[in-house]
């Protein structure tokens, strides 16, 4: 077996044996035995590997980072918007927050659609396109000077930024070459995230420089720092349009066999869940000459995603997941700046930015240098169970500590910013994995975007977060603001809760494709089988 197959064959750390076979067979003739196939990829650590440039994998990330630069960027603007000194603490200023988040957040269900159509016509052009629409986002926003364009501009934002979760999401699984590889790749885009802070320093830097020059600049508020953000954003799109390079694998023709319609068993030239699969018949379509589009197999359709049932488990889970944690974020400007004895963190809103800022770069390196050892450690899914458990624990102790701390206000204060670090830490753990098993049950690399759409798409149930700052709004004219602050505790925990139930039920073995030869699919972790999916 040459090495570059057996790079292959690791990619995704999946292992496909035929379930009819009890018995290990002996090998063929001029073929090597399992035991010796194994310690031969035991030996490749990577370095023996074509590895994917720096530079690409930089460009990718770029993406990222700039998704996160304009998800990051709403609180700013609506605070120029609403021209409210206390939009921090301020019961009227989160519920507008959360009501223009959700339409953010509603433009995740668009990654259905961004997700088939780089499946088909490759990640690069989808990424692309996604990059000019939030650079066309960024200038229209700075135009807006109400509450309801803001809403709508934010809702194309979110609709062009799923886009680019999609495309990276992706981008990542298709160049990394070894499931070591993947995960080192994955830890990293919580950190890059944190990147996303640019954002709002370029509105505090921006916000009231030209204020006093000129009637534009008083009627838009925001338009300084919205074509800084553009300017930014079309940077980011002129270098990747120049030197990112497309990761979907395009095969030449010539390797396809027109009597018996097979790919090749030695496809070098195929990703490893490609080199598998080119083991089995696919359907061939009418031919075309010179084109390689029917010589490989159709994207997976959406009924057969959700035929898969562990797979669907899933991405419920994930939706819970979704749910809370966005919850959680809306509402911390609300309950941080509460005081401890009615329920809240009991933070000041100069030091609950700091909090967030350095819980975000501090979890962001935590989850870079300790995720694959976590990893091994524990395996995929008892990791991931393990942090959707921890959730309702943080939901329901952080109110408890605060109140018990309350005697000290530096106690307060540790407790409270450890309960947000804890939970920045927890979600981009869980998130990471999440993107790590969805990529693992693609059949294939055309399908894999199509399953990274339905990720993406599962994630817009976080926009019914709006319903915990709508209660809040509602209630704070009637109802005190302890029993408020508790209510909305008590909820996030039910939900956390319900989501660590339906992870328990996530099962190995996704059957994501019926095919003519049954195979078992065991996803792992390097040599552990404990990580299987």
């Amino acid at each position: 077996m040459s090495l570059l197959s057996l790079c292959e064959r690791r990619s995704l750390g999946i292992h496909v044996t035929d379930m009819d076979v009890e018995e290990p067979q002996p090998p063929l003739l001029g073929e090597k035995s399992n035991i010796e196939v194994e310690e031969e990829e035991l030996k490749l650590d990577g370095e023996g590997c074509p590895k994917v440039s720096r530079t690409q994998l930089s460009l990718i990330y770029s993406l990222h980072l700039a998704e996160a630069i304009v998800a990051s960027s709403l609180q700013p603007q609506l605070y120029m918007l609403l021209r409210d000194s206390q939009l921090c603490g301020s019961v009227n200023s989160a519920y507008w927050t959360g009501l223009v988040e959700t339409m953010f957040a509603l433009g995740s269900i668009a990654g259905l659609y961004w997700g088939r159509l780089g499946d088909q016509h490759g990640r690069r052009s989808v990424a692309l396109a996604g990059m000019l629409g939030m650079t066309v986002s960024c200038v229209v926003m700075g135009f807006s000077n109400g509450l309801v364009s803001c809403a709508l501009i934010r809702a194309f934002a979110g609709l062009m930024s799923s886009s680019i979760r999609v495309s990276t999401a992706t981008m990542i699984g298709d160049v990394s070459e070894t499931s070591s590889a993947k995960a080192r790749n994955f830890s990293r885009l919580p950190l890059v995230a944190t990147g996303g802070v640019i954002g709002p320093l370029l509105q505090a830097l921006l916000a009231h420089r030209f204020s006093s020059d000129n009637k534009i600049w008083k009627t838009f508020p925001i338009l300084s720092s919205q074509l800084a953000c553009a300017s930014l954003m079309f940077v980011f799109f002129l270098v990747n349009l120049v030197f990112l390079q497309e990761t979907l694998p395009t095969p030449p023709s010539e390797g396809f066999d027109e009597e018996t319609q097979l790919l090749p068993r030695s496809a070098e030239f195929f990703t490893e869940k490609d080199t598998f699969l080119g083991q089995a018949e696919y359907p061939a379509a009418p031919r075309r000459p010179n084109t390689f589009r029917d010589e490989r197999p159709e994207p997976i359709r959406f009924s057969e995603i959700m035929r898969a049932p562990s797979l669907m488990i899933l991405l419920c889970s994930y939706s819970f997941l979704s749910l809370h944690s966005a919850s959680f974020d809306q509402l911390l400007p609300l309950l941080g700046n509460s005081s401890t004895e009615h329920g809240g963190l009991g933070l000041p809103c100069f030091f609950l930015s700091l909090v967030v800022l350095f819980a975000g770069i501090a979890s962001g390196v935590v989850i870079y240098l300790g995720f694959s050892k976590s990893v091994q450690r524990l395996g995929l899914l008892q990791l991931y169970r393990l942090c959707c458990w921890i959730y309702p624990v943080i939901y329901i102790a952080t109110p408890l500590l605060s109140k018990v701390a309350v005697s000290s206000e530096v106690a307060v204060w540790i407790s409270s910013a450890s309960s947000i670090f804890t939970k920045t830490l927890v979600t981009g753990f869980a998130q990471t994995l999440v993107t790590y098993l969805v990529t693992n049950a693609s059949p294939d690399a055309f399908s894999l975007g199509s399953i990274m759409g339905v990720m993406q798409g599962a994630s817009v149930f976080r926009s019914l977060a709006l319903a915990g700052t709508g209660v809040a709004f509602s209630l704070s004219d009637d109802v005190s603001i302890e029993a408020t602050n508790y209510s909305l505790w008590a909820a996030m925990a039910t939900v956390s809760l319900g989501g660590a139930a339906v992870a328990y039920f996530v099962r190995d073995h996704p059957t994501v494709r019926d095919y003519s030869s049954s195979l078992k699919w065991e996803v792992c972790y390097e040599s552990s089988e404990d990580l299987a999916i």
